[in-house]
């Protein structure tokens, strides 16, 4: 079975390492709450989704809800709009 908080630890990082490589941090708002949404891995995209409903957010910051495929992210879902990550991975 896998640990879904250890999961979306690696996730993050794997995210992290890609958009600095890319040059994409700047797409990013300026403070935000990751939510790693890993497609194929629905335990843990679970766990992602329970943790945005219900952890505490007193500052408000919006999510930002990365997509998943085979460990890879190929979508940012920012506040207003979609960006395109796919080919940055491949």
């Amino acid at each position: 079975m896998v640990d879904a908080a250890q999961r979306l630890t690696e996730l993050d990082g794997i995210l992290t390492d890609l958009l600095r490589e890319a040059h994409l941090l700047g797409e990013l708002p300026q403070a935000y709450r990751l939510v790693p949404l890993p497609l194929d891995e629905p335990e843990v995209a679970a766990k992602a989704l329970a943790w945005a409903r219900e952890a505490p957010n007193p500052e408000g910051w919006p999510p930002v809800y990365a997509l998943f495929l085979q460990g890879r992210p190929v979508r940012l879902l920012l506040p207003g709009r979609e960006v395109e990550i796919g080919a940055q991975a491949a």
